[in-house]
């Protein structure tokens, strides 16, 4: 792509666009469905996941899984090798439990987040209550969204679309759910002094809670390098417009990323505001991820 044709605005789409258009996309959406369709799963989220009352904290939860309570809840297939009623037959039910409840918090939860995303009700333009003036049809979307609301409602090209979680209307597209904790940073929960004293059915156990956080990160790195194209056709970008990003932690490699392109550190950038109050705030955090002061501005959704 020549540099005249390379596109002069970038908008970043968050959740709060699709909540905008009314669609229940809220975590705490998301949390009554899981009560419903899996109920287990449901309690496990409650009971180890410090999601908050309404999830909103869901994907940093993952990262602070209550691993003692887990333990300790499943401690009684870890019977002592002295009790009446030992067999070495049960030797891995403890393990075998811990995985299947680390599993259910993983690759369950995630099943069901993605199963709950595809079924969300997106509304045609002549179905809204509201919709934004215009939407550039030549600039470039990065959307943390997972769902087709930018074509169904605005007639955007995919193409024009990064998804860079994944597209719900991509049958075969896996939809990324995860903390932002590098593995890597986080030392094992066998890094303790008494290590060569432990059950080895703790020890197997430990290995296993191990994988989940690492099978749980969001590998934000990776998914920035699998769309290299895509930024580096940022070049020509003057002005960043946000659309319902909260500019969360468990985002802020992506945002690292576009700040990155020379373009970018120079460009105009405006965040859709409910309420003006809320700009201060968000002044701060853009300032936080690099954005620069001057170059930042509210902008409300009407005048978008």
């Amino acid at each position: 792509m020549n540099q005249s044709s390379k596109p002069k605005r970038l908008y970043v789409i968050g959740n709060g666009f699709d909540l905008w258009h009314g669609i229940p996309s809220k975590f705490s959406d998301f949390k009554r469905y899981v009560a419903i369709h899996d109920p287990r799963i449901f309690e496990e989220v409650e009971t180890y996941l410090p999601a908050g009352d309404e999830w909103g904290q869901l994907e940093q939860a993952l990262a602070e899984m209550d691993v003692d309570a887990l333990v300790d809840n499943l401690g009684q297939f870890m019977p002592s090798y002295g009790a009446d009623d030992w067999s070495d037959a049960g030797h891995h039910d403890f393990q075998y439990e811990v995985e299947n409840c680390v599993d259910r918090l993983s690759v369950g939860l995630k099943g069901q987040f993605t199963n709950w995303v595809k079924g969300l009700p997106i509304p045609g333009r002549a179905d809204l209550k509201r919709a934004l003036t215009t939407l550039d049809p030549t600039a470039q979307y990065l959307s943390f969204n997972y769902t087709p609301t930018l074509s169904k409602v605005y007639g955007i090209y995919p193409q024009r679309v990064c998804f860079i979680h994944g597209s719900a209307a991509l049958q075969d597209d896996e939809l990324i759910l995860g903390h932002a904790w590098n593995p890597s940073s986080r030392p094992s929960l066998n890094s303790r002094d008494d290590v060569e004293d432990m059950d080895v059915r703790l020890y197997e156990a430990n290995q296993i809670i191990d994988d989940y956080f690492s099978s749980t990160f969001k590998r934000s790195d990776e998914i920035i390098r699998r769309h290299s194209d895509f930024f580096n056709n940022l070049s020509n970008v003057e002005q960043v417009i946000i659309l319902g990003h909260s500019l969360s932690d468990v985002d802020a490699a992506y945002f690292t990323a576009l700040l990155t392109v020379p373009a970018l550190t120079v460009a105009n950038w405006k965040f859709a505001c409910r309420d003006l109050s809320e700009w201060p705030e968000k002044l701060l955090m853009l300032k936080t991820l690099g954005v620069s002061a001057h170059k930042a501005s509210p902008i409300s959704w009407e005048n978008v």
